[in-house]
């Protein structure tokens, strides 16, 4: 039976710690798993933004503090954050489209918290 957690609670508490370290237990077992994760990014002790990093290890911008918002183009914001819609979609959507009815309970998904970290 599959089962679905979602990890939930405040920042620098450890969730991305501990999805790592989950991660790497089950690459080196049999567990067939694919998927995503965000993780902050800091600057000079700053928190500047998320990055989404795939189980692959590819990794792309989910969203960085933005300066003043611009009248010559439209920006997705969170809060202070812009939120690069090219940059998710471009990693995230290929792994979204592989779910299968086989394999959907290996997928591991930190939207919740990725949504979560945007808006504080």
């Amino acid at each position: 039976m599959a089962k679905h957690v979602f990890l939930t609670g405040p920042p620098g508490i450890g969730k991305t710690t501990l999805i790592q370290k989950t991660l790497e237990v089950l690459k080196s077992s049999v567990v067939p798993i694919d998927g995503f994760y965000t993780e902050e990014v800091r600057e000079g002790g700053r928190r500047i933004g998320f990055d989404v990093v795939t189980l692959s290890g590819r990794r792309g911008i989910l969203s960085r503090i933005g300066s003043s918002p611009s009248a010559a183009r439209h920006e997705y914001r969170v809060g202070q954050y812009v939120v690069d819609i090219a940059s998710f979609e471009e990693l995230v959507l290929p792994l979204l489209r592989h779910i299968t009815r086989e394999n959907r309970h290996g997928m591991l998904q930190d939207v919740v918290t990725a949504v979560k970290n945007c808006l504080k």
